[in-house]
């Protein structure tokens, strides 16, 4: 994105002109055109490149580097921060990582956290799970029971489960993921669901609430493990690495 995009963009208030820059080198810095490491164009650069004023680019800067991409030195410069100190629950860092080439390392990071965390989540769900949250998980069931064929309906169903799974764990840790993660779960899914065979999937998710509902830690963090392994197989598949 140049001058002659943001071109477009000045019909918006000059407020917003901050967060057209921010977008352009957000999206530059996660698909790696600018490198961890790398100093970005010094102001009047960018200034010229976008055709706004220092202080637009400032707020621009400033924008990101509260998103942990960016960092000023005096005397320096302003450089790539490491992917350690990026925001990836921030949305805008989540939507630039979409329109990326590196989604699919995203999702593989996503697949090893769920691995470590969900089946813990889901044997804490068998012990803690009030009446309340078992029905929760079995309306998301429901939900994907009746969508057969209908992906869009599935991954509403899909990302209910998930969440209610996490939020019937009542752990003070674990709950608060299920909504922090929900567009992670959506991105996810939606690449696995082009995979799916629905009454497969569905037993798979079904074995999940009968083991909590049975009040079976051990059984419901076994099947979680499994239905993990079995969507990342379904990832893989769709990305054609397997």
């Amino acid at each position: 994105m140049d001058a002659t995009a943001l071109d477009q963009s000045s019909r918006a208030p000059r407020s917003r002109l901050h967060l057209t820059v921010a977008t352009a080198l957000g999206s530059e810095i996660v698909g790696g055109r600018l490198a961890v490491g790398d100093l970005i164009p010094a102001e009047p650069e960018l200034c010229t490149r976008f055709g706004v004023s220092r202080t637009v680019v400032r707020e621009a800067v400033k924008l990101l580097a509260s998103k942990g991409l960016l960092r000023t030195g005096s005397g320096i410069g302003t450089w790539v921060l490491p992917t350690a100190d990026w925001n990836f629950l921030d949305p805008d860092i989540f939507a630039w990582i979409q329109e990326s080439d590196d989604a699919e390392t995203i999702l593989q990071h996503l697949f090893a956290f769920r691995s470590a965390v969900e089946p813990a989540a889901a044997a804490e769900a068998a012990r803690r799970a009030t009446l309340e949250q078992l029905y929760a998980l079995e309306a998301a069931l429901e939900v994907m029971s009746q969508a057969k064929t209908d992906f869009s309906k599935w991954i509403e169903g899909d990302v209910a489960f998930h969440t209610a799974l996490y939020i019937a764990s009542n752990n003070l840790f674990m709950a608060p993921l299920a909504n922090l993660f929900r567009q992670y779960f959506q991105m996810s899914f939606k690449l696995s669901s082009s995979n799916f065979h629905h009454q497969h999937c569905l037993q798979e998710h079904r074995d999940v609430f009968e083991a909590i509902r049975a009040r079976d830690p051990e059984r419901a963090a076994q099947v979680v493990q499994i239905l993990l392994e079995q969507a990342d197989q379904d990832v893989r598949a769709v990305l054609g690495k397997e």
